[in-house]
């Protein structure tokens, strides 16, 4: 819950790359309007063991055994001729990078530039629309917005009113803008956003100072300095302010002149993925060296981090080591003394007021009771930490294998628990009252339209029951109502996003692919204009993820609807295995050695399209980005033969050096470790960088001449595109496949393109968010309307 969210880990790739693949910024207004700690986080982790058929074992076995190395030349030291494009920014590397540009630009947007493209104008217009509705959070007397749009390419972080945000066009007060910071200063700053300082009971409304966190050309690293918002200027470090120079960090509020910081403080501070190891007491006004060490992980660990809280009245000091990207170890403080908390490691755990929230990830058996994986329960937090476990209430417990708990919400006297029921969105709505003897008791449940996104956050979870609602669907722009809880049902409408596209004629339906075990695997089907009425196979791009327990669920999207649907193409948005639409098994299916499940998946609906006749191989693409750009790479590697075109963004390629590179080792619980043999064998039998001539001898085996194979024929025609400020997933797996590719003769339909900015969401405004998409989108439909995989 709030521990797990609130971690500087990123999920390798979150929820920003299925935003960004479908476009409009306006997507995630649902996830920023919360002003809760429990935030509608996907999940992770479960020791279920899903046990593949031994036919589905035989082929894992068979493809990893045939998984050949790089038959390019080595260096001296065994590492492959083209390593040396993971110097991220060396001559030789970024001459490599301004050749491939140029190459994709030539062949995508012909002589001109991408900005020229009619396309680039409609999507800055979606990004840039000054109607959309602005993300906000209530901090004392304002509501604030972080906003961007031509006038604004950085941005500019701004206030108002709560009442004056009802109206149709608030006036706002601009806090800090950053295009005149960037340009002050002579960085690139990218947003990465504010942490309020919280003055606890009695003081709700005090809200005066923060910290914020800017990002040179929006990598993860970031720099953090103190913020007046009264005076609405930083307070500099000479004068007392808090500060700390840009790194992957975290920070906590103590008090106001005390904080907990992780930083790189030396030799043993930092963990191998990257990120603090260690966590100090730092005094305002006393040097951040000279802090004091309070909390330290162990040296394998992938994160180790503290955090001190107001609950309501209940203040909390939480400790945490991450041994895995699953598995966490907590402790609190009880009575002024740090005791462990003692659940199992892949369990989150959280506070709703003097009550403990976990959800338990397995089957947990304490005290006489059963809980089954998936069940979400509270206790008294001091009985609990003093290790009582008899006043567990259950919240939630799943009803089957097809429904999971998608994490939750606070007002001042009610606790909103989200949940995803066979895709469908159910709220379950408990009142609180501590002078009952039944603390928790459920007074409502909702459940959301078929197909709709939904979701209700406190807009003051200390001092009002009053709520946020937002609601979309694929051809439905978010709304945004305000309720009072626990009435979900009964919303005022507030504001409505610009419908960009005509839905007149487009369809929306839930379908199931037959995955090879048998599987029923779940897709969304998104038709454009006039797909019904032709009768006929149509250009289609699938969208897939399938990691890390992120589901993927409806959502507008004016790009899509602009680019695709209203061009008479369809969208699909792939539920797999690995994702989190069913719970902590659905993603155990596709884990480490099981990662197979997730492509067969993946490919088992790319069939079901065609058998289905809404598309044809040569008209059908698929993207995705990060562990979906994985994902994208290995149908080029593994099913080249169902698809006419490729997008792969941001994307893990080569899993056998991909625990080398910047935030890589984080993910060994989720891909496996390349040190240990048998998860190496499993690894190279999907690495798509270990599997391109494989895949010319398939070509050959499948019936297609030498000739042919080896020239590369077989493969559909594949753009990566990545960012040179991508420290998560470095740039360099989609650099070397490219070159790989070129080197053994196979990448005649492949192009490549790096932004120079933009970490790893790929773009950081959204002049660059409107390039990048340019390209993308005109490369799909180009290649998809010509039909021949060129």
């Amino acid at each position: 819950l709030a521990f797990r969210a609130v971690a500087t880990v990123p999920r390798s790739p979150p929820v920003t790359h299925a935003v960004r693949s479908t476009g409009s910024p306006t997507a995630t207004s649902r996830l920023s309007l919360s002003n809760n700690k429990h935030h509608r986080t996907s999940s992770s982790g479960t020791n279920h063991r899903f046990l593949p058929s031994s036919s589905s074992a035989s082929r894992a076995h068979t493809r990893a055994a045939s998984a050949t190395m790089s038959t390019e030349a080595s260096n001296v030291d065994g590492t492959p001729a083209d390593v040396f494009l993971e110097d991220l920014r060396s001559d030789e590397s970024m001459a490599w990078v301004t050749a491939e540009n140029a190459r994709a630009l030539a062949s995508i947007v012909g002589p001109g530039k991408p900005e020229d493209d009619p396309m680039y104008g409609r999507l800055r217009a979606i990004y840039d629309d000054k109607k959309k509705i602005p993300g906000i959070r209530l901090r004392g007397d304002f509501v604030y917005n972080f906003w961007q749009d031509e006038d604004h390419v950085k941005g500019i972080w701004r206030r108002t009113s709560m009442e004056d945000f009802k109206r149709e066009e608030p006036e706002w007060e601009t806090v800090l803008d950053v295009d005149a910071l960037a340009k002050d200063e002579g960085k690139s700053w990218v947003w990465k956003g504010p942490n309020f300082l919280d003055y606890g009971p009695g003081q709700e409304k005090r809200k005066d100072r923060c910290v914020i966190k800017l990002s040179d050309g929006g990598t993860d690293a970031c720099s953090v300095r103190e913020f007046d918002v009264v005076t609405k200027a930083f307070i500099a470090p000479e004068d007392g302010g808090f500060a700390l120079p840009e790194s992957k960090n975290n920070f906590s509020w103590v008090d106001r002149d005390t904080v907990w910081v992780g930083f790189d403080f030396g030799e043993g501070t930092m963990s191998p993925s990257g990120y603090p190891l260690t966590v100090r007491e730092w005094k305002r006004g006393t040097k951040l060296e000279d802090s004091a060490e309070i909390w330290r992980g162990e040296p394998t660990d992938v994160v180790a981090s503290g955090m001190a809280y107001w609950d309501k009245s209940t203040y909390y000091k939480v400790w945490y080591r991450a041994a895995t990207f699953y598995d966490t170890v907590h402790f609190a403080e009880h009575k002024g003394e740090m005791v462990k908390v003692d659940i199992p490691t892949d369990f989150s755990f959280g506070t709703y007021s003097d009550h403990v929230v976990i959800h338990c990830k397995s089957d947990w058996e304490v005290a006489g009771q059963t809980f089954v994986s998936g069940t979400v329960v509270v206790h008294p937090q001091d009985t609990f930490l003093a290790g009582s476990r008899d006043q567990f209430t259950v919240l939630y417990t799943p009803k089957d294998d097809r429904c999971t708990y998608g994490g939750s919400s606070e007002t001042k006297d009610y606790m909103l628990i989200h949940t995803l029921e066979n895709m469908v969105t159910v709220v379950y709505v408990w009142k609180y009252d501590p002078s009952n003897d039944v603390k928790f008791t459920l007074v409502k449940t909702f459940t959301a339209e078929n197909c709709q996104s939904f979701s209700a956050s406190g807009v003051d979870s200390a001092l009002s029951n009053d709520l946020f609602v937002t609601t979309d669907g694929f051809l439905n722009p978010v709304t945004l109502s305000t309720a009072t809880a626990p009435d979900l049902e009964v919303s005022t409408l507030l504001k409505t996003n610009t419908q960009w596209f005509d839905p007149a004629g487009m369809s929306v339906s839930l379908q199931e692919a037959t995955s090879d075990d048998g599987t029923k695997v779940p897709y969304f089907l998104i038709k454009g204009t006039g797909v019904e009425e032709g009768g006929k196979p149509v250009p289609t791009v699938l969208y897939g993820y399938g990691g890390f327990e992120i589901p993927m669920t409806p959502g507008y999207s004016a790009t899509v609807g602009e680019a695709f649907l209203s061009k008479g193409m369809c969208y699909v948005m792939s539920c797999i295995r690995g994702g989190g639409e069913f719970g902590p098994n659905w993603h155990r299916a596709a884990k480490k050695e099981k990662r197979w499940r997730a492509y067969e998946d993946f490919s088992s609906i790319a069939k079901d399209l065609v058998a289905k006749g809404i598309t044809t191989p040569n008209q059908l693409g698929c993207m995705g980005g990060s562990n979906g750009g994985l994902l994208a790479g290995a149908m080029v590697a593994h099913y080249p033969q169902l698809f006419g075109a490729v997008v792969s963004q941001c994307p893990l390629l080569d899993m056998e050096r991909y625990v080398l590179l910047t935030s890589g080792p984080s993910w060994i619980d989720e891909y496996g470790d390349p040190k240990i043999p048998e998860e190496k064998v499993a690894l190279l039998g999907y690495s798509p960088y270990h599997n391109i001539e494989k895949g010319v001898e398939k070509a050959k085996e499948g019936g297609m001449s030498a000739e042919d194979a080896a020239a590369g024929a077989h493969i559909p025609a594949t753009l990566f595109t990545t960012s040179t400020a991508d420290d998560r997933v470095h740039p360099s797996h989609a650099r070397r496949m490219v070159h790989r590719m070129r080197a053994l003769g196979v990448g005649g339909a492949v192009l490549y393109h790096e932004m120079t900015e933009g970490g790893h969401a790929g773009a950081a405004d959204n002049v660059s968010r409107a390039k990048v998409k340019t390209i993308e989108n005109k490369f799909l439909i180009d290649t998809l309307f010509r039909g021949t995989r060129k």
